[in-house]
Parts: structure tokens; sequence; C-alpha cells
């Protein structure tokens, strides 16, 4: 499936990043950060040169797919309406340090992976976790670093139809896909987990995402 262009919420290190790592590969990109789009100019023309600036309340419009880069503190900031009906790529993390908003934190507390947890949240959004588990650095390695590497990055969504799209996007920016069975499966890749910022192969990454799942499995609590 191709991606023509993406929209990305969140213009600081990760999300410049991306956005420099899916311009390479020919992806057009729209960017939204805390700021007005007219103040991002310098930034943007310093960071991230060939993305668009647009206001947050129009990043999905005539985009293939969000990404959700902004820290998780901030996630009340976003306007869920702004991303109703669009593929949402949850690439946020829990940081132990920081403040929650309250629904995220509840969420939390009954069991759910964050993206689960952005999912009820955002829950016009087809959401999907992904591209988390890489550090900006890494994200925005040279072509040839990355075919080196050949490290594979895993996604995992509810919207098995979206599959094809999160796995383009990975894989147009140097990575290969690597599907998981649900969005809980996604809890995984975050920073606490046995993958987390690790360089590994298409092979390895599934299995140590299915044994992370099994660890962490019996301490989740029942929902009722």
């Amino acid at each position: 499936m191709n991606i023509g262009k993406i929209g990305i919420l969140g213009a600081g290190r990760a999300g410049t990043a991306l956005a420099r790592a899916a311009a390479s590969a020919g992806i057009e990109v729209n960017i939204a950060g805390s700021r007005p789009a007219r103040h991002m100019k310098y930034h943007l023309a310093q960071y991230a040169p060939q993305a668009i600036a647009v206001e947050a309340t129009d990043i999905a419009r005539d985009v293939d797919l969000v990404v959700l880069m902004v820290p998780q503190e901030d996630l009340d900031e976003v306007d869920i309406d702004s991303v109703d009906g669009v593929l949402l790529i949850d690439a946020t993390n829990r940081w132990e340090d920081e403040p929650l908003p309250n629904w995220l934190e509840n969420a939390l507390e009954k069991g759910l992976s964050s993206s689960e947890a952005i999912a009820e949240h955002f829950n016009g959004s087809r959401v999907a976790k992904a591209l988390n588990h890489i550090s900006h650095w890494d994200l925005d390695a040279d072509r040839a670093s990355k075919s080196a590497s050949q490290r594979a990055l895993a996604f995992a969504t509810n919207h098995h139809d979206d599959a094809e799209l999160v796995a383009s996007l990975i894989q147009r920016i140097g990575f290969a896909p690597v599907m998981l069975p649900d969005l809980a499966a996604g809890r995984a890749l975050e920073p606490n987990g046995d993958i987390f910022n690790e360089i590994l192969g298409a092979e390895e990454l599934a299995r140590r995402a299915a044994e992370e799942n099994a660890r962490q499995e019996p301490s989740k609590p029942r929902l009722h």
C-alpha cells in the first residue's frame, strides 16, 4: 500500500526525526506542534525543512495517517475531533516521572496498556501502537546504517485492515515491520520492557514480544 502523506502531532525531537525520515523516503509530511503553524517556520527550517507546518486542528486533513508524538502528559491538549476517523499511530511512551491526565492514569490502574487507554480516549480514531521503541537518533539514521542493521520495528492494532498501511510506513522509512497479535500486545514495546530501544531482527523481536507479553499477562488485573 502506497503512503503519500502523513501527519505528525508533535514537533519535538521525535516528531522532527520522523519527519526527516519520512521525507527522505519520499513521503510528504504535515506537522503540528504546540505553537501556531506560522510560528514554526524557523524551527522546521532547522529540524525538518521538508515538512509543512499546519495547525493541530488540521493535522488529519488529506493525510493517510497521523502519528501521535506528544508527551503523554500533554495528551489533554490534543483535540479529539481533530483525529476523528483517521488511523492514529500512538508513538508515545509512559515515563515514570511524568504526570498523566486522569483518564490515562485511571485506565492504567485498571490494567490497560497506554495504547488501549489512548484508543478508548480517542474513540473516533483507529489506533495502532508503533514507532515508540526506537530512539529519535536511530529513527533518523541514514538508509545505509538501517540496511546494515536489518532492524525490525513492531506494531500492534485491533484494526487489522490498517495493518498493511502501518507496515508500509515502517518499511518505507527503512525497517522490517513485525505485527503483534492485537493492541494489548503493544505493552511489550513500552519503556520497561525487553524490547525498548534494542536493535533486533524480525524473528528475535517477535520472540521477545511474545515472551514479554506472557510475563506481563498474569499481573494484569481482571476487568469487570
